[in-house]
């Protein structure tokens, strides 16, 4: 009876330890994941069915930005969130909101509006 005890003891202060162990491991690597998940350092803010739009990220594709840049981009016409982030963006640029349009790249500091000068930055960014 004695040793059996000692052996669910034993047992029960083994499980317990692990079980602290595995949730100290996830606690960390969950932190790790979400410090390393970070917005790209280029946003380009486009409309789904706009012209100049459909330039820049032919552009992007054609000479494989996506490899060479952290570039994101993000609909505006159908999504309010991603509408408002390019106000706010924009706002923080201090430009007329009432002239700011598609497509906008976000550099993570400045604000770049209108498909060529946003292909010459990129240029730029890849020379």
């Amino acid at each position: 009876m004695f040793k059996r005890l000692i052996i669910l003891g034993g047992l029960f202060i083994a499980i317990t330890g692990f079980s602290f162990y595995a949730l100290a491991t996830h606690d960390q690597h969950s932190q790790a994941s979400s410090q390393t998940t970070k917005e790209p350092a280029l946003i380009l803010y486009y409309g789904e069915t706009c012209p100049h739009c459909k330039i820049v990220e032919k552009y992007i594709a054609d000479n494989q930005l996506e490899q060479k840049l952290n570039i994101g981009q993000k609909e505006v016409y159908n999504n309010q969130t991603n509408s408002q982030e390019l106000l706010t963006r924009a706002e923080s640029c201090q430009l007329d909101l009432k002239n700011v349009g598609v497509p906008f790249l976000w550099t993570g500091s400045n604000c770049l509006i209108g498909n060529q000068p946003i292909i010459d930055f990129l240029k730029e960014q890849t020379q």
